[in-house]
């Protein structure tokens, strides 16, 4: 039940947005352990964001997941893989972007008319 939200200031054609969703729900969904049916990914394109006092390309990203998420390991690793993914699709440096990270618990989110609890 991985949702990655991520925001950028930045115009992605159809194409480009296709090929990031793919990308991270691939790469998100497998760090995690979880089945892609699960994975939830949401792109925001041309919002208004200032990063360290400029409009240059910049953004911000939340990861909620029941597991997998929490702990300096687990989310160093999943920075490692996901900021350069990041950068190759829409051209946002590492520091540029903020990653939150947020551990849920079963009873925090819902599918298919119930909770993973």
């Amino acid at each position: 039940m991985p949702v990655f939200s991520l925001n950028v200031n930045v115009s992605l054609s159809d194409e480009k947005k296709t090929s990031l969703l793919k990308d991270l729900s691939d790469v998100i969904g497998k760090l995690l352990g979880k089945p892609e049916k699960y994975m939830c990914i949401h792109i925001n394109t041309d919002q208004a964001i200032s990063f360290a006092g400029t409009t240059q390309p910049a953004g911000f990203a939340v990861l909620k997941s029941i597991g997998g998420v929490g702990t300096a390991k687990q989310n160093n690793a999943i920075s490692d893989k996901v900021y350069p993914i990041i950068t190759q699709h829409v051209g946002i440096p590492g520091d540029r972007l903020y990653i939150e990270f947020v551990s849920l618990g079963a009873a925090d989110i819902a599918f298919e008319g119930h909770t993973f609890a």
